[in-house]
């Protein structure tokens, strides 16, 4: 038993030792992303913080009008997305977290949008839940690419709660189904059968996402399923990876990490 002991413990201080702690930030959120220029995003409630790789402050945005943000996509960091799916509004931010542009989906003729995410080109991703297809639409609201219904496609009903774009195609995540992967066209291509998420990163052409207190990693072509050590389990609330850093969420903090 003894022996048992100390190998654990070797071990956890084995992979302790792989994590340089940079700092930590004292806040209360409820997630957090990381682009790929290794800077953090905090949200809470309808107040994003960033901060840079080092853990350092650098911008705050809040907007108390449209209610609580319900998705965030960092994707391209120098147009973020931030949706507000009470309102139907989707609010771009530009690198400082400075207002940009804002699109209503109501005053475009939308009843019921629940994802929208970044598109390559500058433009907008976003599934419409009436017409049941994933949609792009330019600055002016109009549509330049529609995919073909997809509860046709798939034979159920969707109900997406996050949009992403990366490396030439689009992820569509429902908690209920798994996360669908479209290109960058609007066709179907498959599905993921990860089911529960929230949220997630595409991460070296692996999905990446945190579940049941692990950051885990799943390769789509090779349907390997991995999980990656971080620097300990306690407390953790949700934990988000990028080259060379670690961020880990707790209930009254931030850890930033090198590794």
């Amino acid at each position: 038993m003894m022996l048992l002991l100390w190998v654990c413990a070797a071990m956890a201080q084995a992979n302790a030792d792989k994590y340089k702690l940079l700092s930590s930030a004292p806040i209360k959120a409820n997630s957090i992303s990381v682009d790929n220029f290794g800077n953090f995003y905090a949200v809470s409630g309808n107040r994003i913080t960033k901060f840079d790789k080092t853990g350092a402050q650098l911008q705050i945005y809040e907007e108390v009008k449209y209610g609580k943000i319900g998705s965030i996509d960092i994707s391209n960091p120098m147009k973020i997305v931030v949706y507000y799916p009470d309102f139907m509004q989707a609010v771009l931010l530009d690198k400082f977290l400075a207002y940009f542009t804002t699109y209503n989906f109501f005053d475009l003729g939308y009843q019921n949008v629940t994802a929208v995410g970044s598109s390559s080109d500058g433009y907008l991703w976003f599934y419409d839940n009436l017409s049941y297809t994933l949609k792009k639409v330019d600055e002016a609201g109009k549509t330049q690419l529609q995919s073909q219904p997809v509860n046709q496609l798939i034979n159920t009903v969707i109900t997406p709660t996050f949009i992403m774009e990366k490396g030439g195609q689009v992820y569509v995540n429902d908690p209920a189904v798994g996360v669908l992967v479209f290109d960058n066209f609007g066709a179907y291509y498959k599905t993921i059968p990860i089911k529960g998420l929230d949220r997630f990163q595409i991460f070296q052409e692996q999905v990446v996402y945190f579940e049941d207190g692990k950051l885990k990693s799943y390769n789509p072509a090779t349907f390997d399923a991995k999980m990656i050590s971080l620097p300990d389990t306690i407390g953790i609330k949700q934990a988000v990876i990028e080259k060379e850093r670690i961020g880990i969420l707790r209930a009254d903090r931030i850890d930033f990490y090198k590794y």
